[in-house]
């Protein structure tokens, strides 16, 4: 059985498929209407690859995961 592991991009990465600048990311993570990062370990942060594409997928319809 295969387990599916799932993938972290770092800002650059997100800022280069979302063609988003830094300013207007982090506004739309303060928002609600863009994913929020994830802290991995110390000083280092990065987001869901899946969360992104689901944002990418429909931007305007984007809400923020509620939590479990």
């Amino acid at each position: 059985m295969a387990v599916e592991l799932e993938r972290y991009l770092r800002e650059e990465q997100v800022l280069q498929c979302t063609t988003l600048s830094h300013a207007t990311m982090w506004r739309e993570i303060k928002a609600g209407r863009f994913p929020k990062q994830i802290r991995l370990s110390p000083g280092r942060v990065g987001w869901k690859a899946s969360e992104i594409s689901q944002w990418m997928n429909d931007p305007e319809s984007y809400a923020k995961p509620k939590a479990a």
